[in-house]
């Protein structure tokens, strides 16, 4: 067993923490039948049964559990490696995985990026849309457009100018239901809110005010559907004022509820800095978007 194939290890890695098969698969972007014949292999190397076969899923064995940190400790050098290797490139050429939550992926990034490959051709970038946050240090993305300021000392991140948010409806609905004039009002108004993700919920606590789930007759975790609802007539959402103004449908109420506005920052990992591609792509989203966060908006 001297010489342990880190790809088993991964894919154990992977199941022993999302808890089947089929979710490791999907993170590691390959099939359910790899991720099964890795772990039977490593069964096979190792001699042990790592995991008990449950009708909810792969559950670990104690043999299994006694492996989990050494194998973990295995990973965060195997990325470790993979961020320093990618941070000794010199060439402006090859990939950037850059991730960005719905509203910057689809509304501000394409003109951004278009115009970066217009200088720099042979760097091809990925865009990762996900309102989750991506682990830099996990190599998920090489670069992260955050919502929120960033805390971790192994980051290297530049703040770009804040987002100003507020709260809308179509006009027919505010025609229709009238428009709330205070925060037991509104409660009582539709609105659009989240519906796994905590976000809106944290925020109004933030701000004084308690929401809980039934708060929200419409919920959904993606904000273009919000959006979009809002856009149909369906109930009031919060969304960002710079967007709401190119829809004329939408008028802004409850302006005086005291809306923080939103950070706005871009982050990469200390080692891949030096890489020049992603070094280049860093500093040229960070001028795009340094005076005007809303430049080039696509609609």
């Amino acid at each position: 067993m001297n010489n342990m194939d880190w790809g088993l290890i991964r894919s154990f890695l992977a199941v022993s923490r999302l808890g089947s098969v089929s979710a490791a698969a999907r993170e590691l972007a390959v099939s359910q039948p790899t991720v099964s014949r890795e772990i039977q292999a490593l069964e096979s190397a190792t001699g042990l049964n790592l995991f008990r076969r449950m009708t909810q899923g792969l559950q670990l064995t104690n043999e299994g559990q006694a492996l989990v940190d050494a194998a973990s400790r295995m990973g965060e050098a195997a990325d470790l490696f993979s961020r320093q290797a990618s941070g000794l490139s010199v060439e402006l050429e090859g990939d950037v995985r850059i991730s960005a939550n719905e509203i910057v992926g689809i509304y501000l990034l394409p003109p951004a990026i278009t115009a970066f490959r217009e200088q720099h051709p042979g760097v091809h970038v990925e865009i990762v849309i996900s309102n989750r946050v991506s682990s830099l240090s996990k190599r998920e993305a090489d670069i992260a457009m955050r919502m929120f300021r960033p805390t971790q000392p192994d980051l290297v991140v530049r703040r770009l100018p804040d987002m100003e948010l507020g709260f809308y409806a179509h006009r027919d609905y505010v025609a229709k239901h009238g428009e709330p004039s205070s925060i037991e009002d509104f409660q009582q108004h539709t609105v659009i809110g989240y519906d796994e993700s905590m976000e809106y919920i944290e925020a109004a606590a933030r701000l004084g005010y308690t929401f809980v789930r039934d708060n929200f007759a419409l919920r959904t975790d993606h904000m273009l559907a919000q959006i979009h609802l809002a856009r149909a007539g369906a109930g009031i959402v919060g969304t960002h004022v710079e967007l709401a103004k190119h829809w004329p449908e939408l008028v802004r109420i409850l302006k005086w509820v005291p809306l923080p506005a939103l950070e706005y920052w871009i982050v990469c990992h200390r080692d891949v800095q030096y890489n020049s591609r992603i070094r280049e792509l860093m500093q040229f989203l960070a001028n795009w978007f340094a005076e005007d966060p809303y430049r080039g908006l696509v609609l």
